[in-house]
């Protein structure tokens, strides 16, 4: 399999891009474990009888010993070299399916753009690229694209405008009919498979993350750090912990008070 590793354009002083951005290559190696005293190798006793059945002799132990180089892990077979360009590696050959899973143990290689993108990679300055993947991602956005089409056809504008407020914190009330459906197009394009999962949610769940999230616009509720308050009473960390709260019979008053204070 051929794996593809591309630098990640990320903004620097100078705002070059790609090549002009005089960004240094980068090596990368296994690192040690300190609480295991091992080599992160990324590889698994699978891999290494694999590599070991097409002949790659080398010792792949992950041991570690303080004041040792290792045969493998410390030699320039176990370096990987980031460069400031699209690298290809062939995972068909030993050496480059094992700087592969090198990358793939390495923070500073995001194993997805998708990944890097949600934080998961943030020291990360590369990242593999899978066509395969992004191929299979575009296609799912299309086919929820479509569904989201179809199946919002038959909501009513208030459902719409509770769908709008929660996801992209825009605010429909007193709003025209045009002004929902051009911010529920917006969000169709932008993440069509999130708006999918809400215009298939429980209405109740809908309606009191709607009320919640216009609260929280008009200053009904106060977010203070990492909490949510009405006056002084704290009703969660986050809008689901207070769809919760508002959920129980004993909070039913307070739910209401919400409500009404929506139509001042």
């Amino acid at each position: 399999m051929r794996i593809e590793v591309r630098p990640l354009e990320i903004k620097r002083w100078h705002n070059k891009k790609g090549k002009e951005s005089f960004k240094n290559p980068i090596k990368i190696q296994a690192l040690v474990d300190p609480y295991k005293m091992t080599y992160s190798t990324g590889l698994s006793s699978s891999d290494i009888d694999k590599l070991k059945n097409k002949g790659f002799n080398y010792d792949l132990t992950n041991n570690y010993m303080k004041g040792e180089l290792h045969p493998f892990w410390d030699s320039s077979m176990g370096v990987v070299k980031l460069e400031n360009h699209s690298m290809f590696f062939d995972t068909e050959n030993p050496v480059d399916f094992i700087k592969v899973k090198i990358m793939k143990a390495s923070e500073q290689v995001a194993n997805s753009k998708q990944e890097w993108e949600n934080g998961i990679f943030p020291d990360a300055t590369h990242v593999i690229y899978d066509e395969n993947a992004g191929v299979e991602v575009k296609a799912t956005k299309i086919a929820a694209k479509k569904k989201v089409i179809i199946e919002s056809a038959n909501l009513s504008k208030e459902r719409k405008a509770q769908i709008v407020v929660i996801l992209s914190g825009k605010s429909c009330a007193g709003k025209s009919d045009n002004f929902v459906e051009v911010a529920l197009d917006e969000l169709t394009e932008k993440n069509p498979i999130e708006l999918l999962r809400y215009v298939r949610m429980d209405s109740e769940d809908v309606s009191l993350q709607a009320l919640v999230s216009e609260c929280l616009l008009r200053s009904i509720l106060i977010k203070k750090g990492h909490k949510i308050y009405y006056m002084d009473s704290n009703l969660g960390a986050n809008v689901l912990d207070v769809v919760e709260y508002l959920k129980e019979p004993e909070n039913q008053d307070l739910r209401l008070r919400l409500t009404l204070g929506l139509e001042d």
